[in-house]
């Protein structure tokens, strides 16, 4: 017998693709991905953290997020610096990768006013919830 009750990771993640499409497209033409964006805007509020940090920070596995950073640094917006004695190197915005951050904003707030007027006044009940749900799986 079929269970026809609705998958919420299923819904989640169509959810989270068609978003993604809309955050994408908002910010093509200053050529970064919602991905990218929102990984420059966290490590730009850190100090300086190692991968790990900002794995965390993100909730990002590392490998997936080395990934993500690779086309950030080699680009110049990103930094890697080793210190000596440490095994990890540390993270940080370089100022063309500010500046890519604030040209990217105005887009960003774009595709943010879009959605918030899609939720109305439901918007901070579903930040809630999410935030819920995210601590307790």
């Amino acid at each position: 017998m079929e269970d026809v009750t609705p998958c919420i990771c299923g819904r989640l993640r169509r959810t989270s693709r068609a978003l993604t499409r809309l955050y994408d497209e908002a910010l093509a033409p200053v050529g970064i991905t919602v991905t990218q964006f929102s990984v420059l805007r966290t490590l730009s509020r850190m100090e300086r953290p190692t991968l790990v940090e900002l794995a965390e920070a993100t909730a990002h596995e590392k490998s997936a997020l080395w990934r993500t950073l690779q086309p950030l640094v080699k680009s110049g917006w990103v930094a890697t610096t080793a210190e000596a004695g440490a095994r990890a190197q540390r993270l940080s915005v370089t100022p063309p990768g500010l500046e890519k951050l604030n040209d990217a904003l105005p887009h960003w707030r774009a595709a943010q006013a879009k959605v918030s007027e899609t939720l109305g006044d439901r918007e901070a009940a579903l930040i809630a919830l999410l935030k819920e749900v995210e601590a307790h799986v």
